[in-house]
């Protein structure tokens, strides 16, 4: 069977909703609460409709060879999976899902729990789900097709471009965190270093030369102390320290990201995004 290219997008946007329904089923029976799963804010997860597409492209030929189907959606959509979220980390410095604690798993992007996960999905998409859908699509009349296909590329369009944004303001803060943490640290270090030369050598200094050692401990403390107010642990701090001129309302963007992906991790800026979730109160964790 020969497609369209408006009849592939319908199948991936219909894919992306299925495996939203999925995820957010799974991951809310999972946290007892309900969660919104997903990077974009809609009910669709992309990774789930390109996955279909993938698989769909290189297993309709041998739709009926279920072993087959198996082995190449898993290797197929694996491939896929681990890409995508490589290059999401690389981008945004997150990575919104990790299997670092399952067995046999690759950097965290992939594990052969999902692997086999894919394999099975692709067994029962290909011999089984995905005959209702072609059919569905192929017999709707192609006008409608046309303008269903063009209204979820528009908002698509518009979610992941909001959504990305909120990923590159949700980096830039943690960047920011890590930045203040390491001059905290820092001032810390030289401060506590220049207060025990302070101590221990005072009646080895020259007058002059105690001044200026005391001029540059006070300015030190200053710093050190004003460090110390930025980085304590509280949410009026991490608002002082990281609202300036934006609006509450991005952050409040970014905690929602983090609710929709509760296994996100930042291996780039561990510390940070740890501060960052405590401060903001949205453990991923629970």
């Amino acid at each position: 069977m020969i497609y369209t290219f408006s009849t592939w997008l319908f199948f991936f946007y219909f894919y992306c909703f299925l495996g939203w329904v999925w995820e957010t089923c799974y991951v809310s029976v999972l946290k007892a609460r309900w969660v919104n799963r997903g990077f974009l804010r809609g009910p669709f997860l992309p990774i789930y409709g390109s996955g279909a597409i993938v698989v769909l492209i290189f297993t309709l030929p041998f739709r009926t060879n279920a072993g087959l189907v198996f082995i190449v959606g898993m290797v197929s959509a694996t491939i896929l999976e681990y890409f995508t979220g490589a290059a999401m980390e690389r981008l945004f410095h997150v990575r919104y899902w990790d299997y670092s604690g399952q067995p046999f798993n690759l950097n965290g992007h992939i594990c052969l729990t999902s692997s086999l996960a894919w394999g099975a999905f692709s067994v029962i998409l290909t011999l089984y789900g995905h005959k209702p859908v072609e059919r569905l699509a192929l017999n709707m009349n192609s006008n409608l097709l046309e303008v269903i296909v063009f209204i979820l590329t528009a908002y698509l369009s518009v979610d992941v471009a909001e959504s990305v944004r909120e990923a590159i303001n949700l980096k830039e803060v943690l960047m920011n965190l890590e930045q203040s943490s390491e001059e905290f640290r820092h001032f810390q270090k030289h401060f506590e270093v220049a207060s025990a030369f302070y101590g221990g050598g005072i009646k080895e200094k020259s007058e002059a030369g105690l001044r200026k050692l005391n001029s540059a401990l006070e300015t030190g403390k200053e710093m050190y102390d004003k460090l110390g107010e930025s980085g304590k642990n509280s949410k009026a701090a991490l608002m002082e320290k990281l609202n300036g001129p934006r609006e509450r309302k991005e952050y409040g963007r970014m905690r929602s990201l983090l609710k929709r992906n509760p296994h996100a991790i930042s291996k780039m800026h561990e510390e940070a995004f740890s501060r960052f979730v405590e401060l903001t109160g949205e453990d991923t964790k629970k």
